[in-house]
């Protein structure tokens, strides 16, 4: 029989009374902690807005609307915002840009390459992985039909609708585009990274570069209201104005310091969202805080204008607000307080 000394029948009694102790530590702890309440989580999950949704982008085909979150949430409406249906794409995809085309058919692109169609009749989503090494940035549909893919390596990407096939424009230089933008079948912008502009008067066909936007200028925004007007925006609340065809630039005065994330020129005026909550309009030939847009502490970065004539604004925090630019009073969806 094995016999234990004194110093080390100690050592165990030591032990058996920190072990019981620990065990009574975490029986009083145990005894102490209040009932788990899921209600809370479960009321979360029942919004089709949420307080961790990062909205990014949002597009529209008729009353129809897509916004996309970097979770790989789609919040859509099918009567211009004014009731929402929430579908989560399997695997959450971080989305980053959303695009809708003539034919009604929607496109979301996310930081993986893929773009994301939306199948017909249904709230499924199916991605087609366009084969580059390229990092991809935006997506716009072009009028005629063309679904353009932004990227680096001063390159561009298009395909038709079915995305079976895709062609390639690159300068092969070591900038990014940022923004590609169409206003009609022939005539489009894209711009890049160190002030990069370039032009094309056939769809796309072929690209003409034009003088850089000023300061080697990084355009985290841009829009095109004509084939001759369009604004670009990027980090400090910097707006940049062109009225010839992106031949040459005007700087514009703005209220914010915050960087522009978004900026959408429509027949009912010019509008900018940035960090910061910040919306602002194009008064005259100056920006200015717009009245009645949302008051939240969080990025806006996704905008558009509805069938029905409203502004729409999405951002962080699952902030999604409907604007009527009538009375200019916003009816928000989505989280309060």
């Amino acid at each position: 029989m094995m016999t234990i000394t004194t110093k080390y029948a100690r050592r165990f009694a030591h032990v058996s009374i920190r072990c019981a102790g620990a065990c009574l530590v975490l029986v009083s702890l145990a005894a102490c902690e209040a009932p788990l309440n899921l209600e809370q989580v479960d009321a979360e999950k029942a919004r089709e807005l949420r307080r961790y949704d990062m909205l990014q982008a949002a597009a529209h085909s008729g009353d129809r609307v897509a916004v996309i979150s970097s979770i790989g949430a789609v919040v859509t409406s099918a009567d211009s915002g004014e009731t929402w249906q929430r579908h989560e794409i399997p695997g959450r995809p971080s989305l980053i840009d959303v695009t809708a085309c003539k034919s009604g058919e929607f496109f979301a692109l996310d930081s993986e390459r893929r773009v994301w169609r939306q199948v017909s009749g249904s709230d499924d989503w199916v991605s087609t992985p366009i084969d580059t090494p390229e990092n991809t940035l935006s997506i716009h549909c072009a009028p005629n039909g063309r679904v353009w893919v932004s990227a680096s390596f001063g390159t561009l990407y298009w395909s038709d609708v079915s995305l079976s096939n895709w062609t390639e424009f690159s300068l092969y230089e070591d900038l990014q585009f940022t923004a590609v933008r169409f206003v009609d079948d022939a005539n489009g912008f894209a711009v890049g990274e160190f002030g990069t502009v370039m032009v094309t008067s056939d769809g796309g066909d072929n690209w003409e570069m034009r003088e850089p936007i000023p300061n080697e200028f990084y355009p985290m925004a841009a829009d095109f209201l004509d084939a001759s007007s369009g604004w670009v925006g990027g980090l400090d609340g910097v707006i940049w104005h062109t009225s010839d065809g992106a031949a040459t630039w005007q700087r514009q005065e703005t209220v914010t310091a915050a960087p522009i994330y978004n900026i959408h020129a429509n027949g009912h005026g010019v509008f900018a969202v940035g960090g910061s909550a910040k919306l602002v309009e194009l008064v005259g030939d100056q920006w200015k805080t717009f009245e009645g847009g949302p008051e939240v502490l969080a990025f806006m970065r996704g905008l558009d204008t509805l069938a029905n004539g409203s502004l729409l604004v999405a951002g962080g925090g699952g902030t999604l607000a409907v604007i009527p630019l009538g009375d200019r009073d916003a009816t928000q969806a989505g989280q309060e307080g």
